[in-house]
């Protein structure tokens, strides 16, 4: 529904002032480099990076900067003539490419009109600059040449004489630039054609293009290659329209008829049938919307003059023609919309200089009333740029007419809004919101056309072309147009883009037009009071437009105009100015708030304001919106919007709770079967305006017996309904009616009780203690027919509701278990909850159907069961705990366990958590939710529930599916630790820490994002307020957070007392962490396995004392050791620590264990074992690498342990560092007799890897030669046995 809080556009904006910052100093030695004298000098090749996604706002101040150093680079690079050097691979590019990808880059960014300023324009430039791009055409052209006939495919990347079209575009754009000299082209041509013309060159042919005589060098250099491009498929084009546009403008130009000759060879390029046509491969629709773009550019810059008034017949009858031939010919000009929409330019352009022109210029206005016709025509295309272009034209030309002929177009545009337009249809259908659209059918107008014509209207308005005598008509067009929704057969909305030409119409009509003239207009046919103005009446469907719209843009556009009306036109609009500061352009951006915060502002200022969007919200803007989660916002927002009218504007507050529930019902009995997501949205409605009735009881002192009676009578109709109907989609109309029957409590509390004075939201009922459910439960005295058939109906559909999957049914059906429990007598609730758990009990043959709603309506019912219970009867108070700890042993399946789990904390969120460390809670029994005073009166049983959860691994085809259940468990030992000081006593608090706090750390350092995150919420419950708040604020995949983990043993002060008990053990605590911090440094993503091994190497080192450093260096090493053991025959956890233990032999790590700390040779016997007869490919390497590092710790052991013992281990008797290198030579040697055994093992890539690792330990020794020139994965046992017997490994 709304824009996802992690928008990319969103962080780049934040982050956007350190980017530019950094390309500011970065681009000094980005282009230049020390040529070794003191100087500098522009490099030949750099790497390159994206720069497209800075903002041009932001840009804007340093370009001035940027964009000469760049431009002087290049230039200095090119007339320098320094080749580049051949390429060493993909990464670097040359300079003149890089920096014409950064030109083009901030052409993207900033518009290549505001580029093109900054460059140099010095006129010496021009004629390198030309000469470079024919160098390169002629290279471009001999590599075409030698790959037809060679059938080479050379990579042009990799060739920096090749130009890419980067290049092309921003030199050929530059060349415009230059042409703009006030000198005549002849001043500046170092070339005379008599030259070019006895070196054999000549003038190239071009079909259908005589050359003027007497051009000079450059016109007759520059032309072939913008006509070459001015048919490309790319920027190429643009730019080499710029550059014939300029030579042919150009005074001396056109004194030598290059502009004559220029404009008949594009009118013969736009007649396909003439044989001086280009040939088949040219006509393409690029090459005719280059031809096009030619004309419109020409055509434009001779607006002001009479250079183009003998061609304009002819262009209009060439191009008209081209553009109004059948799309379905081959090759046809108008299958492109970039050809259609240069054809409406030129069309444009003509027609103004028509009327603008001399009287007697033939067949002028007959031309002039073709292009309007043509121009209508257009509006209606298929393609929104070529509708953009001829609703803006159409505005243009009707602003030049005559008064008479301009009324004659704008009646057509209004006449074209009308037809087809149905009167509305009868009966209590959803209204669309506005008063004018509601009165008209529009199901049958052609959405693309009303946006064409829309848009020419708001053009229209803009120029204030429109006579004040059809505003009536524009106005009720445009409100219209504001309210206008069609959907594909998809369901996708193809009504957006005419009510945002409709926003920019209200807006120019505001902006252009006085305040007295659209006072003038009535406001009869408009759907407003006969006391509103026209202003009035329009800013009332803009708030409901800025409220209600699905679409960003236009809410956002809604809100401008508003801005606009209320700041043009004072004192015309209700509290415009507190109106325009409620709906903020900014406010209205999210639609949730919108829909809630903005819709309830405006309801506040001004009955009519609410009434507008409460009539939206039952339509497609509301109830009747394709997405779920809108649904249900404007359902609530219904709800808002009705209490605020009942409190505030109506003097008996049931009559309006009446109207809405009357309006809502009336809805749902017009709907079709078919319907779902309407119904769904309706529902949600009702039950947001029921969720007002105790709101308005308050303010009424006393209940509306009549609402009541209505809302009762609907409920059991909808129950009914969901009964005995399928529908297409069940799981909207599930959670939507059980949403209905928690918000139908006040409504079943009054048929109950008709003398209460005080009613409670059903929500609330989810906090209530057991007494306080107990207190509202129905006694058996109680006789109610009403209550009864609800208790029914709600019994069958909860029963069928409880067992969908989906999460959304799951926590509103356990919800309205509550009420049923409330609603249903005694003996029927003990029936209902027994029956609920039977079905926990049982394990379903199909898994595409749970149980899981079941687990969370016991666990929401638990608090009424266990105090309404009989008297001894415990059998009844551990009936639901026992269902689910049945079903916990029978059922291994992951998602049943994480639906078990997830019952146990359903619906408490963070704030229902005491998340501030280890002070007291919150309250006793009495203050917890359903499930967490289950969990916590029966935490005995359902802690080695969580703990079995901790330790879910379960792996399928799936994934890791366990990680649903170690979630979950996470969630329930953190709602266990949160209020345990109060809850629980010291022993059970001991008890609770020891059973789950290992288990908890080792999921804080594993490799899951998700489940690490979570436990890091987890631990922070046991930690002091200061630690906690320094925890949380650690990122969970940053090398501070994995250090902090791992000093956490070392200050118990940090933690809760009740963890004194897990810190009595240091070698199960470090055991613990390991085992899941080595999936951090081993499989998972890089910056995570970055982070973990860069906090292991420095909690062994980050001490400045010895000691410290030994005592830490000693733990990590024997835990690893330790879970080498434990861990056997869990490659999961295995793999891993055999790979960090690698790496930590790799840096140096266990070289400084000391003495009797670690046996390498019981490590080789256990790696031995890790590796014995197993197929895991990559716990044979992780094998091999051990090896050898313990391999290579032998052959170093004399001097590191010197090392060790001078600096680490002062006081150590000599005979203890003896000991200790014979246990290191002792334990290189089996590993060197067992690397020795794997170069034998039949797989090559596991003998690759063993002779990697040997030449690590041999290549500076003799014997290491046997390694080289030898394909290990080849050969044969002779040449390997002798290998091993020459280095040594038998």
């Amino acid at each position: 529904m709304d824009a996802s809080e992690h928008d990319l556009d969103i962080k780049l904006h934040k982050i956007s002032g350190d980017l530019i910052t950094d390309f500011d100093r970065s681009l000094p030695r980005f282009l230049r480099k020390n040529d070794g004298a003191g100087g500098l000098v522009v490099r030949s090749r750099v790497r390159t990076r994206e720069t497209d996604r800075l903002i041009s706002q932001l840009i804007d101040p340093h370009l001035p900067k940027w964009l000469p150093q760049l431009a002087d680079a290049y230039l200095e690079h090119l007339l320098a003539r320094r080749p580049c050097p051949p390429a060493r691979g993909r990464l670097l590019t040359p300079l003149p490419r890089a920096i014409c990808r950064l030109l083009y880059s901030f052409c993207k960014i900033r518009g290549e009109k505001v580029v093109v300023r900054f460059l140099p324009n010095e006129a010496r430039y021009l004629e390198p600059l030309l000469t470079a791009l024919e160098d390169a055409e002629r290279v471009a052209a001999s590599k075409k040449d030698q790959e037809q006939t060679q059938g080479q495919d050379d990579d042009e990347q990799d060739d920096p004489a090749v130009w890419s079209w980067e290049e092309r575009y921003v030199v050929l754009l530059w060349l415009s630039h230059l042409l703009l000299a006030p000198f005549d082209l002849s001043t500046m041509s170092t070339r005379e054609e008599a030259d070019e013309e006895e070196s054999g060159g000549g003038l190239p042919s071009i079909p259908g293009h005589t050359w003027p005589v007497g051009l000079p060098s450059i016109a007759t250099r520059v032309l072939p290659i913008a006509l070459r491009y001015l048919a490309a498929p790319g920027r190429e084009r643009d730019a080499s329209r710029a550059v014939l546009v300029r030579l042919a403008m150009r005074r001396d130009m056109q004194q030598l008829g290059l502009l004559d000759a220029l404009v008949r060879w594009a009118l013969a390029a736009l007649r396909p049938d003439l044989n001086t046509l280009a040939t088949d491969e040219q006509r393409t629709p690029y090459h005719y919307t280059g031809v096009l773009s030619f004309l419109g550019g020409v055509l434009k810059a001779s607006a002001d003059t009479q250079d183009m008034q003998s061609y304009l017949c002819d262009v209009f009858v060439a191009v008209h023609g081209m553009a109004t031939t059948s799309a379905s010919e081959p090759g046809s000009p108008t299958s492109s919309a970039l050809a259609r929409k240069a054809a409406i330019k030129v069309v444009r352009a003509v027609t103004v200089q028509l009327l603008h022109g001399t009287p007697d210029i033939p067949d002028a206005m007959d031309n002039v009333e073709t292009a309007i016709g043509f121009l209508l025509d257009s509006l209606a295309d298929n393609d929104t740029p070529v509708r953009f272009a001829a609703s803006k034209a159409l505005s243009i030309v009707t602003l030049r007419l005559e008064a008479d002929m301009a009324d004659q177009v704008v009646e057509a545009v209004l006449d074209a809004l009308k037809r087809n337009v149905l009167p509305a249809k009868k009966g209590p259908a959803v209204a669309s919101g506005a008063g004018t659209a509601a009165a008209s059918d529009l199901s049958m107008v052609d959405p693309l056309e009303w946006h064409g014509l829309m848009l020419t209207l708001a053009h229209l308005l803009y120029r204030r072309s429109l006579p004040n005598e059809n505003l009536p008509d524009i106005v009720r067009a445009l409100l219209q147009g504001l309210a206008f929704e069609r959907r594909s057969t998809s369901g996708a909305s193809t009504g957006a883009n005419v009510r945002d030409a409709a926003c920019f119409g209200i807006w120019s009509l505001a902006r252009r037009y006085y305040t007295s003239e659209l006072l003038a207009v009535p406001t009869a046919s408009l759907g407003g009071r006969s006391d509103e103005s026209v202003l009035q009446v329009v800013a009332v469907e803009l708030v409901a437009a800025a409220c209600l719209d699905p679409s960003g843009n236009i809410r956002r556009g809604a809100s401008a105009a508003l801005q606009e009306l209320v700041g043009r036109h004072p004192d015309t609009v209700d509290q415009g100015i507190w109106l325009v500061q409620t709906v903020d352009y900014h406010a209205v951006a999210l639609r949730s708030r919108a829909l809630r915060d903005v819709a309830l502002g405006a309801t506040k200022l001004s009955l009519r304001y609410g009434e507008a969007i409460l009539a939206g919200l039952l339509g497609w803007r509301g109830v009747g919106d394709v997405d779920a989660a809108s649904r249900r916002a404007a359902g609530a927002a219904y709800g808002i919007v009705t209490a605020e009218l009942a409190t505030v504007g109506s003097t008996d507050p049931a009559v309006r709770l009446t109207q809405s529930v009357t309006l809502v019902i009336d809805a749902l009995r017009a709907l079709e079967t078919r319907q779902v997501g309407e119904r769904h949205g309706l529902l949600y409605a009702l039950a947001a305006v029921l969720d007002a009735l105790p709101g308005v009881t308050a303010a009424r002192a006393g209940v509306p017996q009549e609402f009541v009676r209505l809302a009762g009578d609907a409920l059991l109709d909808i129950l009914r309904d969901c009964d005995t109907k399928t529908y297409r989609k069940p799981e909207l109309i599930a959670e939507a009616a059980s949403r209905l029957i928690v918000s139908a409590f006040p409504v079943l509390k009054a048929i109950s009780d008709p003398n209460t004075s005080s009613l409670l939201l059903g929500t609330a009922l989810r906090t209530m203690s057991g007494t306080e459910l107990a207190a509202l439960a129905r006694s058996s005295s109680d006789t109610n027919t009403t209550l009864d058939t609800f208790a029914t109906l709600a019994r069958s559909n909860l029963q069928r509701w409880l067992t969908s999957p989906e999460p959304e049914i799951i926590a509103a059906a356990s919800d309205a278990a509550v009420v049923l429990a409330l609603a249903s007598r005694p003996a029927d609730r003990d029936a209902v909850i027994r029956g609920w758990a039977d079905a926990a009990r049982a394990r379903l043959s199909s898994k595409t159907r749970t149980t899981s709603g079941h687990f969370s309506a016991l666990a929401a019912v638990y608090p009424l069961a266990a105090t309404t219970a009989a008297a001894g009867r415990d059998e009844e108070k551990e009936l639901i705990r026992d269902a689910l700890v049945e079903r916990w042993k029978a059922d291994t399946w992951t998602d049943t366990r994480a639906c078990i789990l997830q019952s146990l904390v359903a619906g408490v969120g963070g704030s229902s958590i005491n998340t501030t460390g280890t002070g007291p809670g919150t309250g006793g029994s009495e203050g917890w939710s359903g499930p967490l005073l289950l969990l916590r009166q029966n935490a005995e049983v359902f802690i080695e529930l969580v703990a079995e959860g901790l330790d879910d691994y379960t792996t399928t085809a799936r994934g890791d599916i366990g990680s649903n259940v170690r979630y979950e468990a996470l969630r329930v030992a953190r709602a266990l630790w949160a209020d345990m000081d109060t809850n629980f006593g010291q022993a059970e608090r001991e008890r609770l820490v020891s059973a789950l706090f290992l288990r908890v750390l080792r999921l804080a350092a594993e490799k899951l994002d998700r489940v690490r995150a979570q436990a890091q919420a987890t631990i922070a419950v046991l930690l002091r307020e200061s630690q906690a708040s320094e925890f949380r604020r650690s990122t969970f995949s940053s090398k501070g957070y994995f250090l902090f983990l791992l000093n956490l043993l070392h200050h118990p002060d940090w933690l809760h007392p009740a963890a004194a008990t897990v810190l009595a053990d240091p070698a199960a605590w470090m055991d613990a962490l390991l085992s899941g911090m080595v999936t951090s440094a081993d499989t998972g993503h890089e910056e995570l396995v970055i982070a973990t091994r860069t906090a292991l190497v420095e909690f062994c080192r980050q001490q400045d004392d010895p000691s410290l450093n030994a005592r830490n260096t000693n733990a990590i090493c024997a835990s690893l050791a330790r879970n080498l053991r434990a861990w056997q025959g869990v490659d999961r956890a295995l793999v891993p620590t055999l790979e960090v233990t690698a790496f930590l032999l790799d840096v140096g790590v266990f070289a400084r264990c000391g003495p009797g700390v670690i046996n390498h040779k019981n490590i080789c016997l256990q790696v031995q074992k890790a590796c014995y007869k197993t197929g895991n490919v990559r716990k044979i390497e992780a094998c091999v690498k051990v090896y050898a590092g313990i391999a290579e710790l032998g052959r170093a052991a004399e001097p590191a342990s010197a090392t060790a013992t001078s600096t680490e281990n002062v006081g150590k008797e000599d005979d203890a560092t003896d000991k200790e290198l014979a246990a290191r030579r002792d334990g290189a040697r089996e590993a060197r007799v067992r690397l020795g055994a794997l170069l034998f093992h039949p797989w090559p890539r596991v003998r690759s890897t063993v002779v990697d690792e040997l030449w690590g330990l041999y290549h500076e020794e003799p014997a290491g030669r046997q390694l080289r020139s030898v394909d290990w994965a080849r050969a044969d046992k002779a040449r390997i046995r002798t290998a091993v017997e020459t280095l040594g490994l038998a």
